[in-house]
C-alpha cells in the first residue's frame, strides 16, 4: 500500500479547516431560510477562507491529492471524487477526482447522497438509476456499477463526502467497503479542534508556526516524537523553567509524566502520579484550564505530583487540559520560579496548542487502525495478499540496489480440511490464529510474514539465503508439529509444508519466485509433508525440490 507506506502528513487537514469552517452551517439550517445576519455570518467566513495563507491552500491540495491516491491505493479499481457543499449553488461541488466522469456539481436532495450522508456505505446503481445519473456525466451503466460514500463532517454535521465507485460490485471485497467508508472519518476527526488555529491564534507568525509544525508531522511517528515536536512549538512561543506534559493512563486513576523540559527534579518521564488531587492531574480531572501566578496561595489544598513531595520553588504556572473530541486525557503545563503572570494570550495559545496535541496524539491512533484494516489480514492479524505483494515489489528493489539475496517461504497446512470438517470453521479459525503466531515469533522484525490465502502463508526473510532461510523454516515447521492444538476439550496436532526459492538467484521476477517457492512446497506434501523443501532449476529447465 504504496500511499500509506509513504505516511500521511497532519498538515494537510488544516487547508480544508478554514474552507469548512461555514459549509456546516448551511447543514444546520436551510440556505433559503437563512437570516439576513446569518447569511452575512455565512459570507463572514468565506471571506476568512478567500483570506487565508498560501500555506493552507497549498495544504487543502495536498489533503484532495492524499485522499485520491489512498482511495485508490486501497482497491486500484476504484475511481475516487471528493465533494464539498457550496452554500452559494445549493449543491455539492466536485473538489477533485481521479477520473473525469463525475458530475461538477450534485443537488444536495440527490437519493444516494442523502443516504450517504445518513451513513448508508454501498449503494448499487440499480437500485437508484435516476439519481445515479445526476453523480455522473452522462453514459451508459450495466447495472452492476456501486459506489462507497463517506461523509465527512463538521462539528458533527454533513459538510461534505467522498465517493469511490467501482465497474462491478464484486470488485469490492468488505475490507475495501470498510477502509474507503473510514475515510471521510478520517478527515473529519478532530477538525473541530484544528479550526481552532484561525480563530484563537494571534497573529500571523503564531499560526503559521502551527501550521509548519503540523506539515512536519508523519503519521509515522510515535508518540514521543509528536511530544517531541510540540515542546519545540512551546519553546517558541512561551518563557518557562519547566514544562511537563502528562497523559491519562487509560485505566485506573493515574497519569503518566510523558515528557519534561527545562528544570527537573525526581518527576521525571514515566513517573505516575494521582490524577485527582494534584495540581497536574487537575486539567486532566476537569478538563479545564489553571492559571496562577502563585499557586501555593491559589490552590494550597493541591500538592504539584505527590504528597510526599518536597516544597518545590514554582510559583506561577499555566495549565491547560489536551482535549480529544472535548474530552481531556492529559495536561500541558508550564511553570515558572518567580511569580510573573501569564498573559491572556498566553492561555489562549497554550489551550491551543492542547487542542491540537491531542487531536494529533488521536491521529495516530485513527492512522493506525486505517493502516492496520487495509494491510492486515482480519483473522490471523499477518499482511494480507495484497500488501505482501506490494512489500515483496519494494524489498526487490532494495535487495537489487544493496545486491542482497531473499528467500521466500511458501508454507500450506496438511489436511487442513479435516479440521474444519470434524469440528468447525471457529475451530480451523483457531488454527489459523495460533500458526500465525508460531510464524511470526520466528521471524525478525525486518522479515514479511503475511496470510497467503485460506491456509497459506508467505515469508520473506531479507537478506537470507535459502541455505540460512532452512533453519528458519524447519523450526517453524517443528514447532507447528510439536504444538498442542486445544479448544473446546478437542485436542489435535497440525503439520505444515513449506517451499523456498531464493532472489536473484532462482529469479529476479516476483511471480516466479512465488511459483518456485509454491512448487517446492507441493513436492513437500508429495514427499509426506511435514517438512520443507528448497527449488531447485535443473539443466533441462524442469524444476526439482531438495532437503538440505
Amino acid at each position: 500500500m504504496p500511499i500509506l507506506n509513504q505516511g500521511l502528513k497532519f498538515g494537510v487537514l488544516i487547508g480544508i479547516v478554514l474552507l469548512l469552517m461555514f459549509y456546516n452551517q448551511l447543514l444546520k439550517q436551510s440556505g433559503s431560510n437563512s437570516t439576513p445576519s446569518e447569511k452575512k455570518s455565512q459570507q463572514s467566513d468565506l471571506d476568512l477562507y478567500s483570506q487565508s495563507s498560501g500555506l493552507a491552500n497549498e495544504l487543502y491540495e495536498n489533503l484532495k491529492s492524499l485522499v485520491l491516491s489512498t482511495a485508490t491505493a486501497i482497491n486500484s479499481k476504484v475511481e475516487p471524487a471528493i465533494y464539498m457543499i457550496d452554500p452559494e449553488s445549493q449543491v455539492f461541488s466536485l473538489q477533485g477526482s481521479i477520473s473525469d466522469g463525475f458530475a461538477d456539481g450534485i443537488p444536495i436532495s440527490n437519493k444516494i447522497v442523502k443516504s450517504i450522508l445518513n451513513n448508508t456505505n454501498k449503494i448499487h446503481q440499480k437500485d437508484h438509476p435516476d439519481a445515479w445519473n445526476e453523480l455522473f456525466k452522462a453514459q451508459s451503466w450495466r447495472g452492476s456499477e456501486c459506489v462507497i460514500g463517506s461523509t465527512i463532517k463538521l462539528h458533527g454535521s454533513p459538510a461534505g463526502f467522498i465517493l469511490a465507485k467501482v465497474n462491478h460490485f464484486s470488485d469490492l471485497t468488505e475490507k475495501d467497503s470498510t477502509v474507503l467508508g473510514s475515510l471521510g472519518n478520517f478527515i473529519s476527526h478532530s477538525l473541530v479542534n484544528l479550526e481552532s488555529l484561525e480563530k484563537h491564534v494571534l497573529g500571523e507568525e503564531s499560526k503559521t508556526r502551527i501550521l509548519e509544525l503540523l506539515s512536519n508531522l508523519n503519521y509515522k511517528s510515535d508518540q514521543t516524537q509528536i511530544l517531541d515536536h510540540f515542546k519545540y512549538l512551546t519553546r517558541t512561543f512561551f518563557y518557562y523553567d519547566r514544562l511537563t506534559i502528562s497523559l491519562k493512563k487509560d485505566e485506573g486513576t493515574n497519569s503518566v509524566i510523558k515528557l519534561v523540559d527545562g528544570i527537573e527534579d525526581k518527576f521525571i518521564k514515566e513517573t505516575e502520579f494521582p490524577t485527582h488531587g494534584t495540581l497536574h492531574g487537575l486539567p486532566i480531572s476537569t478538563g479545564e484550564s489553571i492559571q496562577s501566578k502563585n499557586w501555593k496561595e491559589t490552590h494550597h489544598n493541591l500538592v504539584r505530583f505527590d504528597s510526599s513531595e518536597e516544597e518545590s520553588d514554582f510559583l506561577s504556572v499555566l495549565g491547560v487540559p489536551i482535549l480529544v473530541d472535548g474530552v481531556s486525557i492529559g495536561s500541558l503545563f508550564l511553570e515558572r520560579i518567580t511569580e510573573e503572570n501569564y498573559s491572556k494570550s498566553d492561555r489562549q495559545n497554550l489551550e491551543l496548542i492542547g487542542r491540537v496535541l491531542g487531536a494529533s496524539l488521536s491521529w495516530i491512533l485513527e492512522y493506525e487502525k486505517i493502516y492496520k484494516d487495509a494491510t492486515r489480514d482480519g483473522l490471523s492479524g499477518l499482511l494480507n495478499h495484497k500488501t505482501f505483494k506490494d512489500r515483496f515489489a519494494e524489498e526487490i528493489q532494495r535487495a537489487k540496489r544493496f545486491q542482497h539475496h531473499m528467500a521466500v517461504l511458501i508454507f500450506d497446512l496438511d489436511k487442513f480440511k479435516r479440521i474444519n470438517d470434524t469440528f468447525g470453521h471457529q475451530y480451523g479459525d483457531y488454527v489459523i490464529k495460533t500458526v500465525s503466531g508460531i510464524i511470526a515469533d520466528n521471524v525478525r522484525a525486518i522479515d514479511v510474514v503475511a496470510r497467503y490465502g485460506g491456509e497459506e502463508f508467505a515469508i520473506i526473510l531479507i537478506n537470507t539465503t535459502t541455505e540460512m532461510a532452512f533453519v528458519v523454516a524447519q523450526r517453524i515447521v517443528n514447532n507447528i508439529a510439536n504444538y498442542q492444538f486445544t479448544m473446546d476439550g478437542e485436542d489435535v496436532r497440525m503439520a505444515i509444508s513449506g517451499g523456498m526459492s531464493e532472489y536473484p538467484t532462482h529469479s529476479e521476477q516476483i511471480k516466479d519466485l512465488i511459483e518456485y517457492a509454491d512448487q517446492a512446497m507441493y513436492d513437500t506434501k508429495q514427499n509426506g509433508g511435514n517438512g520443507v523443501m528448497i527449488y531447485q532449476k535443473n539443466d533441462s529447465s524442469e524444476h526439482q525440490a531438495y532437503e538440505v
